[in-house]
């Protein structure tokens, strides 16, 4: 998994239950390279007028990453989501949710798949990312990042063969 700085969404601290937008957001229309904003970073790629295919045709996920370890009773929902403004809050559709059934630990990584034809055909400008805690929510600390393929380290193989 490569991360890029511009496809960074930032990280929340959750304190209670609620829904925690993520302070940073990519704009899918602007041809400016970066802009701050009052809530965070505002990441552009330059596509102009048009949303387009984000990713080539590919997969695009956003990682969200357990960076503080979260209340026991903590169960978050993640979500990806495009809106028509940078703060998230005007017409929102969730186009990628996962909601785990455990997970707390520092380390733990969620993927959220998003169809990046999708990004192209809804018509919100801005796309970024919330996290939803439910009762009983009361500490941590998650990171979200914008990557096209998922390196997880699970993978093993058997060994004490020889290919030739």
């Amino acid at each position: 998994m490569i991360l890029d700085q511009n496809m960074r969404l930032g990280s929340v601290t959750l304190t209670a239950t609620g829904t925690y937008d993520f302070p940073d957001v990519i704009d899918l229309r602007s041809n400016t390279a970066y802009t701050a904003t009052a809530s965070g970073s505002l990441y552009t790629i330059g596509q102009g007028n048009q949303n387009r295919d984000l990713g080539e045709g590919g997969d695009l996920y956003v990682i969200f990453t357990v960076t503080t370890a979260l209340a026991a009773s903590t169960n978050p929902t993640y979500q990806v989501v495009v809106a028509d403004d940078d703060g998230l809050d005007t017409n929102v559709l969730v186009i990628g949710e996962v909601s785990p059934t455990s997970g707390v630990a520092v380390g733990t990584q969620v993927a959220v798949r998003i169809s990046p034809q999708v990004l192209g055909s809804v018509g919100q400008r801005y796309l970024g990312a919330n996290v939803v805690t439910s009762a009983g929510s009361t500490s941590g600390v998650i990171s979200a990042d914008v990557v096209m393929d998922i390196q997880d380290g699970k993978k093993y193989y058997a060994s004490g063969f020889t290919v030739s």
